[in-house]
C-alpha cells in the first residue's frame, strides 16, 4: 500500500477546486467596465462656445483627476450686458461654472455643472444647469462637445427638478500646454 504526503493531497484538492470554480462555472458573468479616460481628460482647455441664445464666447475649462469640472467664460459679468431691442439684457450676468464629470468611453465624458445667474432690475436670480457630452482627441489635444442649458428658480432643486431647455451650444477647445 502506497502512502502519499498529506500536503500533496491537500495541494491537488485545492488546485482542482479552484480550477473547477473559475474555469467550469458557466454562470459567471464578466462585466466590461468603462475604460478610464481620466488620463486624457484631466487638464485645462481654452475653449470657444457657440450658442444661438448666448452668442459666441471664449472660456477656460479645467477637468480634475477626481471628477470635478471648473469653468469661467468671457461673457460673464457682474453687470448686465447691453440691452436688446426689448430692453432686456442680452446675457444675464452669471458666475463661474462648477460641477462633475465621468467617463462614458475611453475618449468621451458627460458632465453636469452649475452656475448662478445674478438678479438684475428686471430678471430674478437663477441656477443654471449645463449638461454636456464631450469627446477628446489626446493626440492633438482637442476637445469637442455639445450641451444644453436649463435654468431653475433659486429655491428649486436642479438635480431633481425638470426645466425646459433654455439653450443648446457647441464647444471646442485646445489643451493648455505649459510654456507654449
Amino acid at each position: 500500500m502506497k502512502t502519499r504526503n498529506p500536503f500533496v493531497k491537500l495541494t491537488i484538492c485545492l488546485l482542482l477546486a479552484l480550477t473547477t470554480t473559475f474555469l467550469v462555472n458557466i454562470h459567471q458573468v464578466s462585466a466590461q467596465p468603462i475604460t478610464d479616460c481620466s488620463k486624457i481628460v484631466t487638464d485645462t482647455y481654452i475653449t470657444t462656445t457657440n450658442s444661438g441664445e448666448f452668442g459666441s464666447f471664449r472660456g477656460i475649462l479645467t477637468f480634475t483627476q477626481d471628477g470635478n469640472v471648473f469653468g469661467t467664460t468671457s461673457n460673464q459679468s457682474a453687470a448686465p450686458s447691453p440691452l436688446d431691442q426689448s430692453g432686456v439684457p442680452s446675457v444675464q450676468p452669471f458666475g463661474n461654472i462648477q460641477g462633475s464629470w465621468k467617463c462614458t468611453s475611453d475618449k468621451e465624458i458627460t458632465s453636469t455643472a452649475f452656475n448662478f445667474w445674478y438678479p438684475t432690475a428686471t430678471l430674478p436670480g437663477l441656477i443654471a444647469r449645463n449638461d454636456v457630452r464631450m469627446t477628446f482627441d489626446p493626440k492633438n489635444g482637442i476637445v469637442q462637445g455639445t450641451g444644453t442649458v436649463r435654468s431653475f428658480p433659486l429655491k428649486a432643486n436642479p438635480l431633481n427638478d425638470q426645466a425646459p431647455v433654455r439653450g443648446t451650444f457647441t464647444v471646442t477647445g485646445e489643451r493648455v500646454i505649459p510654456g507654449q
